[in-house]
């Protein structure tokens, strides 16, 4: 992977950055994604900056409970099978 240079708003940086924070690159791509924003300061600010900001979101948001029988009438409504 090449270094991502100024190009912090490129699709492709993006894009790995996303997959990079959601645990979804393998060690290879994520040694060379790491190595590509250590060359790019604006990058690793902006990569520094996500991981904040889904910190944030862990701490602050919670998810709130619904009953089984609102989920199923939502998946009954939506034509979604219920027996999961």
């Amino acid at each position: 992977m090449k270094a991502f240079g100024n190009n912090q708003g490129s699709d492709d940086f993006r894009r790995r950055m996303t997959l990079y924070l959601d645990g979804a690159l393998t060690k290879q791509e994520e040694r060379e994604f790491l190595g590509g924003i250590r060359k790019s300061p604006e990058c690793l600010a902006q990569l520094q900056k996500e991981q904040s900001f889904r910190e944030f979101l862990k701490k602050k948001v919670s998810r709130k409970n619904v009953s089984p029988a609102l989920v199923k009438s939502i998946k009954s409504k939506l034509n979604i099978s219920t027996s999961s």
